[in-house]
This record gives structure tokens, sequence and C-alpha cells, in this order.
């Protein structure tokens, strides 16, 4: 039983000196362009709940529900919201532009870069 310790430690040892090796990598590259548009999209998603949000809240400001209101009724968190509505539509459209010209920019330029144009990224770096 002692001798079959140390060949199980040695295999697990082998095993872990193994997965160190840059050449035997486990996961493809990392792409930049993939990690770029993943962050647009997230930004635009993230925009367009934070619009809705704010639209919900300055909802009792507004003309359409109350052509009136009375002096209490655009007051705190509502009329915070109604001031900086503009600016979170501003924001809101930005993202989206950034997502859209992302996703262009991926799918013409973007994927070459990760190797899944017939081309190896590493080859074609180093000439």
């Amino acid at each position: 039983m002692g001798s079959g310790e140390p060949a199980g430690r040695a295999r697990c040892w082998q095993r872990w000196q193994a997965s160190r090796d840059p050449s035997a990598a486990r996961w493809p590259p990392s792409s930049i362009a993939k990690d770029f548009l993943g962050a647009a999209m997230t930004l635009a998603i993230v925009g367009a709940i934070v619009l809705q949000a704010t639209d919900r809240l300055a909802s009792p400001c507004g003309a359409g529900t109350n052509p009136r209101p009375g002096p209490g009724a655009c007051s705190g968190v509502s009329a915070f919201a109604h001031h900086v509505a503009g600016a979170v539509t501003l924001f809101a459209i930005a993202c989206g532009a950034l997502a859209a010209a992302a996703f262009v920019w991926y799918m013409f330029w973007g994927y070459k870069s990760t190797g899944q144009a017939g081309g190896n990224r590493d080859a074609a770096g180093s000439s």
C-alpha cells in the first residue's frame, strides 16, 4: 500500500503540470471583439430598463395622466425622474447605437480576430 501512494501522487502532479501547459488550453482564446459586443449589449439592456423605470416614476408629472397636476403631484422622486428623463432617453439611445455599431463591427471585422475565418491568430500575428 505504501508503494501505491507515491505513484498516485505523481499522476496527480503530472495532471496538474499538464494543466499549466499553455499549449493544452481547455477553453478557446478570449476575443476582445466578443467581450466588447457583450458589454455593449448589456449596457443597452440596462439603459432600456433604466429608461422604463424613469418613465414610470415620472408619469405623475406628465400631461398624459393629469392635464393639470396639483402642487404636490410632481414632487420628490417623480420630480427628479421628470427632470432627468431627457438625459436618460439620450443615454438609452446612445447605448442602443453603441450596441448596434458593435454588432455590425463584430460581424464584418471582429470575428476574424478569433481565428474563425480559417486562419490562426498566432500565425497571423507572427509574420
